[in-house]
């Protein structure tokens, strides 16, 4: 008997809800459904959202034309613009493009303003600029919180249609130069990205006065960040990464629920909220070397903990080690009503662990820990401003022995309350099974008497390595019906 054919129940979806799907992948990828079958044909040509990266790399990719690609990519994006149907509108535009031809660029942001567009995410990359982070904590001689000489005022200017259209949502730019025209108001725009941004003419503040339904904010890398207010009063998320020449920021809305900052020790002036107890989510990451302060010097990160007097997610990234100056951190969280605290940072030394410890001490309430443990740097570079680099490497764990076997006794002798009573998840992400690793997990796991889950996903390629950890890691339970896995 000859098996009957199996129904194709994607294909028999209504044309909205492929459309929806198709919207989640990128442009190239939604145009090759359209050899899948006669029913998937035209589909693509439909979608709202025109998503395209560019492959070329530098200058040779960039003046040859693409002449070993099978399609350039200005052309691409060009079809993809051109190939809608009327009445289809453009919601979406996402493009990560090197160093496009400035008249084709006007020619798809005007054509996508006049469609209807909600949301517009273009990343520009260019042949002069290196990429290099701008924080001066790098690992480089050259590390800088602001542009090269050569680099400044070169790229490409924004454009007008950004911001005068009334259907924009939400706008996001990398690497252009901020030109604004006197009088501009974007009023329906709600969620501003700013990364790289050259600002010659100040007027930085003139775009943040002009956005009154703004409710998510984010500035990234801005050196000419200095004093800023944001004024709209439906402001819910702030977030400020590496912009080191930043020295007073007055955030007046009352609703603002999520503030990150990223950058050195601020000064304690750097932030003036509204509002201190109606933030829920803090994030903090300092990308200098804390062990060349003393522990009064990180009293504005600490006060500015202490303020949010109804915090319940705090996530720290502090250096050189996991939880740095536990002591006045612990301080800072005592009687914070907190439920998720993630830690980031190396496991440099026996007493990291013991830190951590210390910390988790004060947080009685805490239901969720999240731990990301990095490698020890290479000799003779400074700690990245983004703690992933390259130049973080797997330590081999033989002189970690000696250094935490004097902190194996006292780490063991605390009482942390949360775990015996309140937590119920912890992930560790980035877990190599180094010594110092596997302390701070026994610890964890025989304490957590709550736990229910305990996820660990690791770099570590090998299948027989990962099945090692897990067996390992559930001998270590208190609760045996804690759900213990390795990814």
């Amino acid at each position: 008997m000859k098996r009957g054919r199996q129904e194709d129940r994607l294909s028999a979806l209504p044309d909205k809800a492929l459309q929806l799907v198709l919207s989640h992948l990128p442009s190239d990828e939604a145009v090759r459904t359209s050899a899948l079958s006669r029913r998937w044909r035209g589909v693509y040509a439909a979608v709202p959202v025109v998503d395209l990266t560019d492959p070329k790399k530098g200058t040779l990719d960039r003046w040859s034309g693409g002449k070993n690609r099978p399609v350039c990519f200005d052309q691409m994006v060009t079809g993809a613009i051109l190939c809608k149907p009327p009445g289809t509108p453009i919601r979406t535009l996402r493009l990560d493009a090197m160093f496009p031809p400035q008249d084709l660029l006007d020619q798809w942001i005007v054509s996508a303003v006049y469609s209807g567009i909600e949301e517009i995410d273009v990343k520009l990359r260019y042949w002069h600029d290196p990429g290099r982070r701008l924080c001066p904590f790098g690992s480089s001689e050259k590390a800088s919180a602001d542009f090269e000489v050569h680099q400044r005022n070169r790229n490409i200017k924004t454009q007008p249609h950004f911001f005068g259209c009334s259907t924009l949502r939400r706008l996001r730019l990398t690497n252009w130069t901020l030109d604004l025209t006197q009088g501009v108001v974007v009023s329906s725009l709600e969620t501003l990205y700013l990364a790289r941004i050259m600002d010659p003419k100040g007027q930085l503040q003139l775009l943040l006065s002009s956005c009154p339904r703004l409710a998510d904010l984010t500035l990234q890398e801005l050196p000419s960040v200095t004093e800023i207010s944001v004024k709209s009063a439906h402001l819910r998320r702030f977030t400020m990464i590496c912009c080191h020449h930043a020295s007073h920021v007055k955030l007046h809305s009352s609703r603002l629920k999520s503030l990150h900052y990223k950058g050195g020790i601020p000064l304690e002036s750097l932030f003036d909220v509204a509002n201190y107890k109606g933030i829920m989510a803090l994030t903090i990451e300092i990308c200098e070397d804390l062990s060349k302060r003393k522990s009064a010097e990180v009293a504005p990160v600490t006060g500015l903990i202490s303020q949010c007097t109804e915090l319940a997610h705090l996530h720290l990234s502090l250096r050189p080690s996991m939880a740095y100056h536990s002591s006045v951190f612990a301080d800072a969280v005592r009687g914070l009503p907190l439920r998720q605290l993630g830690l980031k940072g190396c496991l440099r030394e026996g007493h990291a662990v013991r830190s951590v410890a210390v910390l988790l001490r004060e947080t009685k309430n805490l239901e969720v820990l999240s731990l990301l443990p990095l490698g020890r740097p290479k000799k003779k570079e400074s700690w990245m401003s983004d703690g992933e680099s390259d130049t973080e490497t797997e330590d081999d764990g033989d002189d970690e022995v000696d250094r935490s076997s004097r902190v194996t006794n006292s780490l063991w002798q605390m009482y942390v309350r949360c775990l015996g009573h309140k937590l119920k998840r912890i992930s560790i992400v980035n877990y190599k099974g180094l010594q110092l690793e596997r302390i701070l997990a026994h610890f964890l796991l025989d304490r957590g008497k709550t736990l229910e889950e305990f996820s660990v996903t690791s770099p570590v390629e090998s299948s027989q390595r990962k099945d090692q950890m897990a067996w390992l890691l559930r001998s270590w339970r208190h609760n045996r019906h804690t759900r213990v896995t390795v990814h």
